[in-house]
């Protein structure tokens, strides 16, 4: 198979296309006998081992029609692949074409209104970095290395999402080429715009680029932890549930997160205010009497503060899905015995909680459907390489079922789980057939698409 020729493409308007797209170098296609080919596959889980046919290297959106047009005269599935961060590798596919994004990362803050235009393969650290250099923020997660893309499309949240909203509730303007290699405009479309509001990514289209409006950032960043080490499953459930009781508790300008990792339980605490205003404090001192130590507060310019939160830098082999989410510690009471038991005597597992809640509930309704819970689970797996160990999958088996067991049947879409039977209600409770609706007009085709993709109506 040969790639399309660019010249069937010269009629494509250029005026049509973003500002900082104007130039247009060779379109490259890659085969997996070629140079820089697993430098372009190459996923954050190492775990995925999936080959395709093709890898496009667009740079341009004229690139991604391109790829896309290419894709359908060859009869090609498309995936989309902007920081690779997929869990559960739907940014690539077996045998087909990946679009890959990375070479898309421009970014351009507009004079007066700090509205932040950006190509879907800006990583989050250049992102925060660029904004914060110039006194903006774009609410967002803390794993540096994730594309603005996927981020975006499945909602984003993260330490500064009770206060300001997610990322997707930032966005105002999409650009996107669909499944039959057209561009679409969510000015011509506002669908199109309430789609990509927590939508997910992969479904109906390849995004080209983003408008955003920007907060203020905040000087400083204060942040604590806590940790309390040596516990029985019992005393990891009831510091578990005390967490719950004292996040609820917390004014928007405040993030928490608890993690039960083996036999220890760490809490932490960050609030774009001071460290010594009455919420924070109050909190230091309830998470010091459910037995929880710390060694104090630190407070730094928010610029320094996120770069201690990128996690760990792949590729690295894990099992990561999203492990609920929650109105309350109720919600997880019948549960919470069994988890905190199987992740003390697992080594690798770790469960985690997060707070929502805030700005969140208040934001503008979209794809996204989950804003009236207050709190988010993650369930993970590490191990050093190969194959998840055999104990360590039962521990996973073991929490997922254990959750199901309790009601739990919204997920994040951002953390996907390939083992969901129901994920369409799962990640898109109420808004799936809408968003069925928008794939028939923009993928009739059903070429964009990846195993947890939003399916056309009839399928």
């Amino acid at each position: 198979m040969s790639p399309l020729s660019r010249r069937s493409f010269l009629g494509l308007s250029i005026a049509s296309l973003p500002a900082w797209a104007a130039e247009k170098p060779a379109l490259r296609y890659l085969q997996p006998a070629d140079a820089g080919y697993e430098d372009a596959r190459r996923p954050f889980n190492s775990c995925i081992l999936l080959k395709p046919a093709l890898i496009a290297c667009c740079r341009t959106e004229a690139d991604v029609v391109a790829a896309v047009r290419h894709a359908k005269d060859a009869g090609l599935p498309v995936a989309v692949k902007s920081g690779g961060h997929a869990f559960h590798g739907f940014s690539l596919n077996e045998g087909g074409l990946v679009v890959e994004l990375s070479g898309m990362n421009n970014r351009l803050l507009e004079q007066g209104s700090y509205r932040f235009s950006a190509g879907p393969g800006l990583k989050l650290r250049d992102c925060y970095s660029w904004l914060l250099a110039r006194g903006r923020l774009l609410p967002a997660g803390s794993c540096g290395g994730v594309g603005l893309a996927g981020l975006t499309l499945g909602g984003g949240y993260g330490l500064f999402s009770r206060e300001f909203g997610l990322t997707c509730d930032h966005l105002t303007q999409v650009r996107m080429v669909n499944g039959n290699g057209e561009i679409r405009d969510s000015r011509d479309e506002p669908e199109l715009l309430w789609a990509c509001r927590g939508g997910g990514n992969g479904n109906f289209g390849i995004a080209t680029s983003f408008t955003f409006e920007t907060q203020a950032a905040p000087p400083n960043l204060a942040t604590r932890k806590f940790t309390a080490k040596g516990l029985d499953a019992s005393g990891l459930a009831r510091l578990l549930e005390r967490w719950f009781e004292i996040a609820a508790t917390l004014p928007d300008p405040c993030f928490s997160a608890v993690i039960l990792n083996g036999s220890q339980a760490t809490v932490l605490l960050t609030s774009t205010e001071s460290a010594d205003g009455p919420a924070f404090a109050a909190a230091t001192k309830s998470f010091s009497q459910a037995g929880l130590s710390s060694k104090g507060s630190l407070t730094k310019p928010l610029a320094s503060s996120i770069g201690r939160y990128e996690g760990r830098p792949g590729p690295l082999p894990f099992d990561n899905v999203s492990a609920g989410f929650y109105r309350s510690f109720a919600d997880l009471q019948s549960a919470a015995a069994g988890i905190c038991a199987t992740v003390r005597e697992t080594p690798g597992l770790i469960f985690q909680v997060n707070t929502l809640g805030g700005a969140i509930t208040r934001a503008a309704a979209s794809a996204y459907p989950h804003r009236g819970f207050p709190f988010l689970g993650e369930l993970q797996a590490y191990w050093e390489k190969g194959k998840i160990p055999a104990k360590l999958a039962a521990g996973h088996a073991s929490v997922r079922q254990a959750l199901a067991a309790a009601g739990i049947r919204r997920h994040y879409r951002n953390y996907p789980d390939p083992r969901l039977e129901n994920w369409q209600d799962a990640y898109f409770s109420g808004t799936y057939a809408r968003l069925q609706a928008l794939k028939a007009k923009l993928d009739p085709g059903d070429r964009i698409r990846h195993p947890q993709s939003v399916r056309l109506p009839a399928v």
